[in-house]
């Protein structure tokens, strides 16, 4: 169980990261305020938050 726990976090570390670089590359080149980079800070919000649930359960 802990084990699949850790590939899960992990995987979700990746991908915040990945999300992450392509909001910047959208911000560089569109703008922060065009609605590609807009979906992609929802999208990275909601890794995020997927990533502080998970963190408190495994802390509970």
């Amino acid at each position: 169980m802990y084990q699949v726990i850790e590939q899960t976090r992990s995987d979700l570390i990746v991908a915040i990261t990945l999300k992450k670089n392509e909001m910047i590359e959208l911000g560089m080149k569109y703008g922060l305020a065009d609605k590609r980079t807009v979906n992609c800070s929802q999208q990275l919000d909601d890794l995020l938050n997927r990533h502080l649930v998970n963190n408190s359960l495994i802390h509970e």
